[in-house]
């Protein structure tokens, strides 16, 4: 069967994969325990030593758009790997966590970074009255010692010797293993397509302006959507790049780079604040900062930007400060009523995600450290796997983020014998849509597992690469 998709907006992926390891760059797997469960049920399958878990893909194309959607779903991107964690098992509960100018509060270090900033660029005026983020866009706009310039995620030799120093220096890596290939891959790979990655003359324009001209004459440029490099220069020398993915609801920081030699400006902090300044001025949505771990010290700093965190069981965003107290111990939340759990609440993949408004209670013990639920989830799994005669599935019965097994049973049993996935099939070497009850036991294993982290729509306008 020939294939609908339309290969030039497809979702290209391999299968997903469920990947454990012994090595966590967060907490280098020294943690008392794994999971994020404080009584964790025998049958959970939580690991008995911490232990990191990533559950991903590797992408060979998707949109901007898409990825936007992953985004607001909990996924991360690591050059063309999209990922995202088990937060009942893994050693590390990864929130991912936004913020705007309304949650933004201005403390003192904001105040003494962006002041100390301004006179390193030469800016001596003193702020009057009230303390304004915009103080900082005003001393840019006057300095003729800094600037930045907006480019696409490209390799050159200035911005790899830039990423060595730092990497050898603030993040002790051994030199040999700081090499171009891998800054491209880490930095500069991505799976958009080169439309997006190039852009076109009126996105860099409005970009390349925003500081210039903050009250927004230039809205009359293209929003760029795609991956980008602002590299900041200070005297004509390169002395940080922030790695940023523009997207249709948001502003995603990837990664930010400076010079050690220059660590007295605290550029990280200051990137963060002008980035929210930035996202105000263009109305580019909510600033992503990637995941908050809230024991992990590397990770304490993005909570001075104030924000939210995602709760993936209700695909709901709640106050950073309001959620912190569910997180102690390096605890996993879901919210909800716990009188009322008695099951893993429904997943409706097309919603959008929403703002939590009721009270803030978790579920967590009432539901995920109950054996009863992990009990139920394995008996369903194994009435799927016998009514569709699949292999054993790649993801946990119970999965936090994911359609639950309850779900996917009834999904399942109305949508399979018109459902069809179109793969790319390797060892023949061309993709076709392929009716879900004729594919091999295993291949319907990958799609199921595809179907409880993606969803049936994205399905539709996904090619999955398989081997035969």
């Amino acid at each position: 069967m020939e294939s609908s998709v339309e290969v030039e907006k497809a979702f290209i992926t391999s299968r997903i994969h469920y990947l454990t390891s012994d090595s966590c760059g967060y907490c280098k797997c020294q943690k008392e325990r794994s999971g994020g469960l404080r009584a964790a049920p025998d049958n959970a399958g939580v690991p008995e030593k911490p232990t990191h878990i990533t559950i991903g893909c590797q992408v060979e194309q998707m949109t901007c758009s898409q990825y936007d959607d992953f985004i607001n779903r909990g996924f991360r991107r690591s050059g063309t790997f999209m990922y995202t964690g088990d937060m009942l098992r893994g050693c590390c509960r990864m929130y991912t966590i936004r913020t705007d100018l309304d949650h933004l509060k201005i403390i003192k270090e904001h105040r003494q970074v962006i002041n100390r900033f301004k006179r390193a660029i030469g800016d001596e005026t003193k702020t009057k009255g009230k303390f304004s983020l915009r103080s900082l866009i005003d001393a840019e706009k006057k300095s003729t010692r800094f600037h930045t310039r907006f480019e696409p995620s490209g390799f050159s030799k200035e911005k790899y010797e830039l990423y060595r120093k730092y990497q050898v220096r603030v993040h002790n890596d051994d030199p040999e293993d700081v090499t171009p290939k891998q800054f491209k891959r880490f930095l500069c790979e991505t799976p958009f397509p080169e439309r997006e990655v190039m852009g076109a003359k009126g996105e860099w324009d409005r970009l390349g302006n925003w500081v210039k001209d903050p009250q927004g004459k230039l809205q009359i440029g293209k929003k760029r959507i795609g991956p980008t490099h602002e590299c900041y220069y200070l005297d004509n020398k390169l002395i940080a790049i922030s790695v940023l993915d523009f997207l249709p609801t948001g502003l995603s920081s990837i990664y930010f780079i400076w010079d050690p030699d220059f660590a007295h400006l605290s550029l990280g902090t200051l990137s963060g604040l002008r980035e929210i300044q930035m996202c105000q001025e263009l109305e580019l949505g909510y600033y992503y900062l990637g995941y908050y771990i809230d024991d992990c010290h590397k990770m304490r700093y993005k909570a001075k930007f104030g924000g939210e965190v995602l709760d993936l069981v209700n695909n709901a965003w709640v106050d950073l400060e309001k959620a912190r107290p569910l997180m102690e111990g390096d605890s996993f939340f879901a919210l909800g009523d716990p009188t009322q759990a008695t099951q893993e609440p429904e997943r409706v993949s097309s919603e959008p995600s929403i703002h939590w408004d009721k009270p803030i209670q978790n579920i967590n013990e009432a539901l995920y450290e109950k054996p009863e639920t992990y009990a139920q989830a394995k008996k369903i799994s194994t009435e799927v796997r016998r009514d569709h005669d699949t292999s054993e599935f790649e993801l946990p019965d119970v999965l936090p983020g994911a359609m639950s097994m309850a779900s996917l049973k009834k999904s399942l049993a109305s949508a399979a014998p018109e459902l069809s996935s179109t793969l790319f099939i390797m060892s023949i070497g061309r993709w076709a849509a392929f009716p879900f009850e004729t594919l091999p036991d295993v291949m319907k294993s990958y799609v199921i597992d595809f179907i409880r982290l993606f969803g049936y729509e994205r399905l539709q306008e996904t090619i999955m690469i398989v081997s035969a």
